[in-house]
């Protein structure tokens, strides 16, 4: 009897993948092998698609003489290439995400970005760095004992190229953070 109930539990997923379902809303412990390979983006001025790679990592609290405790973090993002460039990084509360699991910050103002995350990186024929975003990060899980979270980022990330050219790319994507071994 207990096999047919699960089989028929399994039916009736309708044949949806696993994969593609957000994981619950609230706290708890994360699978990361359920998160994408990257965060995909769609950028302008003949650029392209470019992609970060996800999860991006959480580093150790940058608040506290205990860096191992929960607190504010810097999350880094590197760029899906074959060397994996950092090339994006923002600042985040884990300690006030825990209480408010289901939250979404805005960008730029809920979720500064500190001056060392910065960096050029190679984008096609390009130099460039991440000069800001504009938009919005709503979180479903948060971790915070594991520096650990999943989100939904929807925005627009503003580039500089070293030559002074802007241009513009589109995301809108799951962005998982998985804990990293910085401050």
């Amino acid at each position: 009897m207990l096999i047919l109930a699960s089989v028929a539990a399994l039916a009736g997923c309708g044949g949806r993948q696993n994969l593609l379902l957000p994981p619950d809303e609230g706290t708890g412990t994360i699978d990361f092998s359920e998160a994408p390979a990257t965060l995909p983006m769609t950028c302008d001025h003949g650029v392209g698609a470019v992609a970060l790679d996800d999860p991006c990592l959480v580093g150790f609290n940058v608040a506290s003489t205990d860096p191992t405790s929960v607190g504010v973090h810097e999350v880094e993002c590197t760029l899906a290439t074959p060397t994996h460039p950092l090339a994006w990084g923002f600042i985040i509360s884990l300690a006030n995400l825990s209480a408010s699991p289901g939250a979404t910050l805005s960008f730029p103002g809920d979720v500064p970005m500190p001056p060392t995350s910065r960096p050029q990186v190679s984008i096609g024929s390009r130099r460039a760095s991440v000069m800001g975003i504009a938009g919005k990060l709503a979180f479903s899980t948060v971790d915070a004992a594991h520096r650990a979270f999943v989100a939904h980022l929807e925005g627009t990330i503003t580039w500089t190229a070293s030559d002074g050219s802007t241009f513009s790319c589109a995301v809108d994507a799951p962005l998982w953070g998985a804990p990293g071994s910085f401050e």
